[in-house]
């Protein structure tokens, strides 16, 4: 039996081939009773809709559009940074029918590249730095968007951003706990350097920093203070909370914390609840991101626009003719109850 086309129907019916493609692919283009009556009359042929991967064949393009992460995709739907911006990324890719794909791509996995490489895409958004799969969409081509930063504002960098100044960030923070006269700080490290022991100490020098733009503005926000970083591994409230038994318990415990993530700046809270310390009398907790859930717990964090990022990444994808971008947006140092002077 012959495969019914839209010819076929555009015959039965009267009517031009374009107004049957209309009725599956633009039905905005035709009246509801028309659209009614050729999608009547191909379900009786037996016509379902064009041939989906014809379509792309034909036009170059697959209306869907990948997010990178770097952690195992479980991640995206437990961290609630990852949870917010890929709702907002999700609401403007919705409003134009547009498809997402979540790709894992560890950066230290050199083998997981072929996720991005065989991705069936039409752009590329990365939660992360210009991770390696970044740079692996933009051979290929594709548009990218990323929303960290891994090289100073005003520096050249590869393919469109939407971003705040995490150095700026960093060295607000910094500077702020040396106003309150901490010398002694712990930084918690996440994810940002794929590779490292976790949990290993390490001091100033001992790291390359350049690359992450965060750490480094904490570092010069300090001046001179005593700093150790901890790769965690993970930004997660489990890593913090990790962090907490690795530190609270030796007996030169810094005065002063600060995390790279709000999840784990949270965790290492718990940790100190646990041992009847309280943060903000006892020692100094900071974070990044101001989640709603910092808030309440009294966290001082750097607040960023989570929501904003993840709309204008959607946009600058869907929209290659959008004149701006590389967009800065603002952030804010957020005090609250979890930081206090040095006694």
């Amino acid at each position: 039996m012959a495969k019914v086309t839209q010819q076929d129907i555009a015959k039965v019916l009267g009517v031009s081939v374009m107004t049957v493609s209309n009725a599956f692919n633009r039905p905005d283009q035709l009246s509801a009773d028309l659209r009614e009556r050729v999608l009547e009359r191909a379900a009786k042929m037996g016509y379902t809709g064009p041939d989906a991967v014809a379509r792309q064949l034909r036009s170059g393009r697959t209306n869907t559009f990948a997010v990178v992460f770097e952690e195992r995709l479980s991640y995206a739907f437990s961290d609630p940074f990852s949870v917010a911006w890929l709702a907002a990324f999700s609401e403007v890719m919705e409003r134009k029918r547009a498809s997402i794909t979540l790709l894992s791509v560890p950066a230290a996995d050199v083998d997981a590249l072929v996720a991005i490489q065989d991705a069936a895409v039409d752009g590329v958004a990365g939660l992360c730095g210009d991770q390696p799969a970044m740079a692996r969409a933009r051979e290929r081509g594709l548009p990218t968007v990323y929303c960290t930063r891994t090289s100073e504002p005003g520096s050249e960098q590869a393919g469109d951003y939407v971003v705040i100044d995490d150095y700026a960030a960093g060295f607000e923070v910094g500077q702020y706990l040396r106003r309150l006269g901490h010398q002694r700080v712990f930084l918690l490290a996440g994810a940002a350097y794929a590779g490292q022991p976790p949990m290993k100490e390490y001091h100033r020098g001992d790291l390359d920093t350049s690359d992450h733009l965060r750490i480094s503005g904490v570092l010069e926000g300090l001046g001179g203070a005593e700093v150790t970083i901890i790769p965690m591994g993970t930004n997660s409230s489990t890593a913090g909370r990790a962090a907490g038994v690795a530190v609270l318990d030796r007996r030169d415990r810094p005065t002063a914390v600060i995390a790279v993530s709000d999840v784990m700046a949270l965790g290492f809270m718990d940790a100190c609840r646990q041992r009847g310390l309280e943060p903000g009398r006892d020692i100094s907790v900071v974070g990044f991101d101001d989640l709603p859930e910092s808030a309440a717990g009294g966290l001082t964090t750097i607040h960023q626009p989570v929501r904003d990022k993840g709309r204008l990444a959607a946009e600058l994808l869907l929209d290659p003719q959008r004149p701006d971008r590389r967009i800065v947006l603002p952030h804010e140092l957020i005090v609250r109850s979890s930081t206090h002077p040095v006694a």
